[in-house]
C-alpha cells in the first residue's frame, strides 16, 4: 500500500491535469472516450485518496504533539495535496445526462440543450437504462423560469397566471414504480431575467442499480411560464459536499428544557418497561394454568412486542404500517400471510393473521372482472382502460395471477377500515417490505383502475396524498410506450380501427 500510494497520487494529478485539457483537433469520439475513463479513475480512487488523507491528518497530530512540527508542516502539505486534487473538481467528474438519450413526456421538448415546455404535469424527460457508477451524486442542473409573452385574454383563468415558483421532481424508476429512496421534489424560482440561469443542486441520492432508469417532472403544469432547464447532470458527492451545517448553538434555558423533557421520558420508559415486563410474566403464568387459552395468550403476547417494536421507533412504510402513521380510522396490523387458496381476483383475497383467516379487499382500486357475464362491472372496466368488453376477463385472469404470485410466501402489512362489508370484507391497505403499497404495484403495471372516494370522503392529508400518488402513477402508466396491461390493449384497439 505504501508502494502504490505514490504511483496513485501521480496518477490522480496526471488525470486532473488531463480533466482541464482538451487537446486540438482530437476525434469528438475520443475525446468522450478519454474524458470518461478520467472520471471513472478519479470516481474510483476518490474514496481510498479520502481514506488516506484522513490517516495522514491523524498522524499529523501524533507528530505535532510529539514536537516535531517540520515533519508535522510536511505531513500537511501531503494532505493539502490531496485535498486540493478533488476540491472544485466535483462538477469535472460528474456524469451528463444527455437529451439526445433522453425520452420526452407529455409536452416536454428538447431545444438542443435545453429543455422547456412545462405545459403540462406529469411532463420531462426519461434516461432508460442509463449507465452510471453506483455511488452517492447530486442531480444538478442551470434553470431560468420567466413568463409566457401576454396575448388576448389568456390570463383569464387562474390556471394561466405566471407562477412565481415551479415544482418539479427527480426520480429513480424500477419495475415495481418509483424508488421511494430516490424520489426528490425541489422547487425552481422566477428569475431575475430571461438571460439568467441559476444553477440548481437537489440531493444527494445513492444509486445501487446499473444501469438505472432516471426521470426528471413537472408536478404541475406552467403553460403561463418559460422553464428552461440546461446541463442537467449527476455530480458525484464529495466529503466537502456531504458535510452539512454544524447545528446552531442553543441558549441555556433551551438546553436545560431538552436535559428535563430527556428525563421525563427516561422515567416513563423505564416504568412501562416495568409494567410491560410485568404483563408479560402473567400471561406466561395464565398460559400455563389456562393451556385452553394459549391462543389468544400468544396473539396478546405478539401484540406487546409489536408495541415494544413501536417504541424503538420505525420509519418510512414501516412507521406507517405499525403505528398508523397518521392514518385515523384504520386498524394496523403485520405480518400477515396470502392465504393458501386462490384470490377471487387481482384486488380481493384471503390473508391469514395470527391463526385466523379474513377476506380483503384493496381500497381505491379495481381489477377486472373475471367473467364476461358481469355486465356492469365488464363496462365499467372497459371504458376505464378503452378496451372491448371482450378483452376484460383476460386482463383479471392476468391481475389476478399476478397477485397471487407477487404476494405468495411475503409479509404482509396491512391497514383496515374497522367496519366490514356486508360480506364480511375488510377494505384495507396493502404494504410490502422495500415496496411500498401495493395498490401502486397493480396500477403500475395497468392491472387495476383507481377507484378514488369522493374528496369529503377522504378522511385526512396522508389519504389524500396516497390517492394523488395513485392517479399520478396511473397517469404515467397509460402514456407509457410500450403500454403495460390493459393499457396496451388499448394502444391495440386504437392501432387497428381504420380512419
Amino acid at each position: 500500500m505504501k508502494r502504490s500510494l505514490p504511483a496513485l497520487i501521480f496518477v490522480l494529478h496526471a488525470c486532473a491535469v488531463l480533466l482541464a485539457q482538451t487537446p486540438a483537433q482530437e476525434p469528438a469520439a475520443l475525446t468522450v472516450t478519454r474524458l470518461a475513463f478520467m472520471r471513472q479513475v478519479m470516481a474510483d480512487s476518490q474514496l481510498l485518496t479520502q481514506q488516506y488523507e484522513r490517516a495522514l491528518a491523524k498522524v499529523e497530530t501524533e507528530v505535532a504533539t510529539a514536537g516535531d512540527y517540520e515533519e508535522a508542516r510536511a505531513i500537511r502539505m501531503r494532505r493539502e495535496q490531496l485535498q486540493a486534487l478533488y476540491a472544485g473538481t466535483a462538477s469535472s467528474l460528474a456524469t451528463p445526462l444527455p437529451l439526445t438519450q433522453a425520452r420526452m413526456m407529455g409536452s416536454a421538448q428538447a431545444s438542443g440543450e435545453t429543455l422547456g415546455g412545462w405545459r403540462s404535469n406529469g411532463s420531462g424527460a426519461e434516461w432508460l437504462n442509463f449507465r452510471l457508477t453506483p455511488g452517492s451524486y447530486h442531480i444538478e442542473f442551470e434553470a431560468n423560469m420567466s413568463d409566457a409573452p401576454v396575448a388576448g385574454s389568456i390570463y383569464a383563468s387562474s390556471k394561466f397566471q405566471p407562477q412565481q415558483t415551479a415544482l418539479f421532481g427527480f426520480d429513480e424508476v424500477t419495475l415495481l414504480g418509483i424508488a421511494a429512496e430516490n424520489h426528490r421534489t425541489f422547487e425552481i424560482t422566477r428569475s431575475t431575467d430571461e438571460t439568467t440561469f441559476t444553477t440548481v443542486r437537489v440531493g444527494p441520492l445513492t444509486f445501487s442499480r446499473n444501469p438505472a432508469t432516471l426521470r426528471f417532472t413537472a408536478a404541475n403544469g406552467y403553460p403561463a411560464n418559460i422553464i428552461r432547464i440546461r446541463n442537467l447532470r449527476l455530480v458525484p458527492v464529495t466529503d466537502a459536499t456531504a458535510t452539512s451545517t454544524p447545528p446552531p448553538t442553543q441558549s441555556g434555558s433551551t438546553t436545560a428544557m431538552q436535559m428535563a423533557s430527556t428525563t421525563l421520558k427516561d422515567a416513563i420508559g423505564t416504568a412501562r418497561t416495568a409494567a410491560a415486563a410485568k404483563y408479560l410474566d402473567d400471561l406466561n403464568d395464565l398460559a400455563v394454568t389456562k393451556p385452553a387459552l394459549k391462543g389468544q395468550i400468544d396473539a396478546e403476547i405478539r401484540r406487546m412486542k409489536r408495541l415494544e417494536d413501536q417504541k424503538a421507533g420505525r420509519s418510512g412504510v414501516n412507521a406507517i404500517t405499525t403505528t398508523g402513521g397518521g392514518f385515523s380510522g384504520f386498524e394496523s396490523i403485520s405480518d400477515a400471510r396470502l392465504a393458501d387458496e386462490e384470490p377471487l381476483s387481482g384486488e380481493r383475497f384471503k390473508v391469514v393473521y395470527e391463526g385466523r383467516t379474513m377476506m380483503v379487499r384493496l381500497l381505491w382500486i379495481d381489477c377486472a372482472p373475471l367473467e364476461e357475464n358481469t355486465a356492469p362491472e365488464v363496462k365499467r372496466f372497459a371504458k376505464h382502460f378503452d378496451i372491448e368488453d371482450e378483452d376484460v376477463p383476460a386482463v383479471g385472469r392476468a391481475a389476478r395471477e399476478f397477485t397471487a404470485s407477487y404476494l405468495r410466501d411475503k409479509p404482509l402489512r396491512l391497514l383496515i377500515r374497522p367496519d366490514p362489508d356486508k360480506d364480511g370484507t375488510m377494505a384495507a391497505l396493502l404494504f410490502l417490505p422495500n415496496v411500498g403499497l401495493y395498490q401502486n404495484v397493480l396500477v403500475n403495471h395497468g392491472l387495476a383502475a383507481v377507484v378514488a372516494p369522493a374528496r369529503e370522503k377522504q378522511h385526512n392529508a396522508m389519504e389524500r396524498a396516497f390517492l394523488s400518488t395513485l392517479s399520478a402513477i396511473e397517469n404515467t402508466a397509460k402514456k407509457r410506450r410500450p403500454a403495460p396491461g390493459a393499457w396496451a390493449l388499448s394502444a391495440e384497439s386504437h392501432e387497428g380501427k381504420a380512419p
